[in-house]
């Protein structure tokens, strides 16, 4: 492939970042309370953000999930403060052989729930924004963001 086509390709890439921004602001973010004063049981975007994260990634400390989110480790200390307050997370201390200052934070039970409660809402909401396609678009669409996908999760080098 010539360079042009890999600038069009890397042109494209930084698009669809633009588009899905805008695209989970105007779906997926419907699907929370954006103004931080949640009902009991509720999750505001980030603290589900934050939840997923802990959920598919293991054990994190505050600078691993403040760096990945892109949010600052002071915002972050106060958002895992109040999850874990409100029952969500629970904290241990690292290990003997890590910093004796280092926490991992993991899921209760109760942040479990939440997080498939939202995760259901979630599906539903964005389900719905296919219903216009046919079935045969539908399945072109699938089998594009499966290889998508696959090739993000490979770091973009193919195989």
């Amino acid at each position: 492939m010539s360079t042009t086509h890999k600038r069009e390709i890397a042109k494209e890439l930084i698009a669809l970042n633009t588009n899905i921004f805008l695209w989970n602001r105007e779906h997926i973010e419907k699907s929370f309370n954006i103004n931080g004063k949640t009902k009991e049981g509720e999750l505001t975007v980030q603290q589900f953000r934050v939840l997923t994260f802990i959920k598919n990634g293991g054990m994190h400390t505050v600078s691993e999930i403040s760096n990945w989110l892109n949010l600052s480790k002071s915002s972050m200390s106060i958002m895992i403060s109040k999850l874990e307050k409100n029952g969500y997370l629970r904290k241990e201390q690292a290990p003997d052989t890590d910093d004796g200052r280092k926490m991992y934070f993991y899921l209760t039970q109760k942040g479990m729930t939440a997080v498939a409660e939202a995760e259901e809402r979630v599906l539903e909401t964005v389900a719905g924004c296919f219903s216009s396609l046919d079935e045969e678009k539908q399945e072109n669409f699938y089998a594009h963001l499966q290889e998508l996908n696959r090739i993000l999760k490979a770091g973009g080098l193919g195989e």
